[in-house]
């Protein structure tokens, strides 16, 4: 088994529920390169982050280092994501009119691991620091993770809510369009197993605006990961005194496994 397969994360098609709360991103390069000194010298820079290397020939591609409980291990790989993967998940992101296009470009990538002790929050801000430092390389396009090609614009737009005290919530879990029926679509989430919560879903009539449906979905997911909160089958949730919008856990629709279905108020 190679080291892409040791890590490499399970696809959202799998029918269990849990994760094992390890971090994990890949930085897509246009040409097979990397500088690992520059790599080191900028998340030193970006946010006072030494990690120490093995000088070895053996490693020269590799760091592999403990940052506080946590363990990052970032990986130079000189060859495309396999079996097209990543422009099968790039096909996903609505955000993004070219995602397929320069994705399909890549020929290396950086593969990027948060591992071992820290909480969630902890490992995810370090994947978020370490993968926005490895976007400075000269090849770099695009981040892989978590079921979804990020463009570099939006995922450095996502790393300025770190730098500002917040959770990056967006390049930490996905939110994709999925659909219900031919009448119906509405947002699901990906990501939020790492962090000990269930995957979540909304689904609406296709007449209501799905980037509406997509805000909605935002706020509670920020609300569950900023604030704790472990959101129950039976229970409700609203953001007024007098709203009470139903939460069921059944079979996900659109994520494998049992997923929370969120009422849409309407």
């Amino acid at each position: 088994m190679g080291l892409f397969d040791f890590f490499k994360k399970k696809k959202k098609t799998e029918s269990d529920n849990t994760d094992n709360g390890d971090f994990l991103a890949f930085v897509l390069l246009s040409e097979p390169e990397w500088d690992r000194e520059r790599y080191i010298a900028d998340i030193k820079a970006d946010w006072d982050i030494t990690v120490n290397v093995d000088d070895d020939e053996e490693y020269k591609d590799m760091i592999v280092d403990e940052i506080g409980d946590m363990r990052l291990a970032v990986s130079y790989i000189g060859m495309p994501v396999p079996n097209k993967e990543a422009e099968d998940y790039a096909a996903l992101n609505y955000m993004w009119k070219n995602a397929v296009e320069v994705t399909a470009s890549h020929k290396a990538q950086i593969m990027i691991a948060v591992l071992g002790g820290g909480t969630p929050d902890e490992k995810g801000r370090l994947l978020v620091k370490s993968v926005s430092s490895a976007l400075k390389q000269d090849k770099a396009i695009a981040v892989y993770s978590d079921g979804a090609v990020y463009e570099l614009e939006f995922y450095n737009a996502c790393t300025e809510i770190l730098k500002s005290g917040g959770l990056p919530v967006p390049a930490l879990v996905w939110f994709g369009v999925g659909g219900y029926g031919r009448d119906e679509w509405g947002i699901y989430t990906f990501g939020m197993r790492k962090f000990g919560k269930e995957e979540m879903e909304t689904y609406v009539g296709k007449d209501i605006d799905i980037n509406d449906v997509r805000a909605f979905m935002c706020d509670i997911v920020n609300y569950v990961l900023i604030d704790d909160v472990t959101l129950k089958d039976g229970e409700t949730i609203g953001f007024t005194a007098d709203q009470k919008l139903k939460i069921t856990l059944s079979k996900g629709i659109s994520v494998g496994g049992k997923t929370l279905k969120i009422e849409y108020p309407v």
